[in-house]
């Protein structure tokens, strides 16, 4: 019996026209990953998003989406999407960026003893409420950004 290997998809995106085919892309893999019709929606808004930054506020990057296994060397555990996104643009800060805790859902409960919780933005502070929107729709998201070289996000979506 032979398995399917999982969709890689991987392109540079260039123009703000480009997160709708990525978008559809992702919602793509995220039904052969089995993803619910809700999951697969709230997926392809978050790759929009991502996306469009990208191209607006880092001059263009690259985008890789791909379905990835929770316990991959067992052969068991759920299914998600892995979406990353780089750029070359001038970097951002992540705590602006969203302003709370990235990480699992989970971990961001008001009891959990993480001390890496962040006050609520004000008007004026933090980068706008699309990467906030990208958190809130995704299972996880890692920031990686280097001020003035580049940022890298890594969003997850299990199932």
């Amino acid at each position: 019996m032979t398995q399917r290997l999982p969709p890689v998809f991987t392109i540079p995106v260039t123009r703000e026209e480009d997160r709708f085919a990525c978008a559809a892309e992702g919602a793509q893999i995220a039904r052969w990953a089995g993803l619910s019709e809700r999951a697969q929606h709230e997926l392809a808004i978050a790759i929009a998003e991502l996306v469009s930054n990208a191209v607006r506020h880092g001059g263009g990057g690259s985008i890789s989406i791909r379905a990835i296994r929770e316990d991959a060397l067992a052969g068991s555990g759920r299914w998600g999407v892995e979406v990353i996104v780089r750029d070359s643009g001038p970097g951002i800060d992540p705590k602006l960026a969203i302003l709370e805790e990235v990480g699992p859902k989970s971990d961001r409960s008001p009891s959990s003893s993480s001390s890496a919780r962040l006050a609520p933005r004000m008007p004026g502070q933090g980068l706008g409420v699309g990467l906030g929107a990208v958190h809130r729709l995704m299972s996880s998201v890692v920031i990686r950004s280097s001020p003035g070289i580049s940022t890298e996000v890594i969003a997850v979506k299990w199932k």
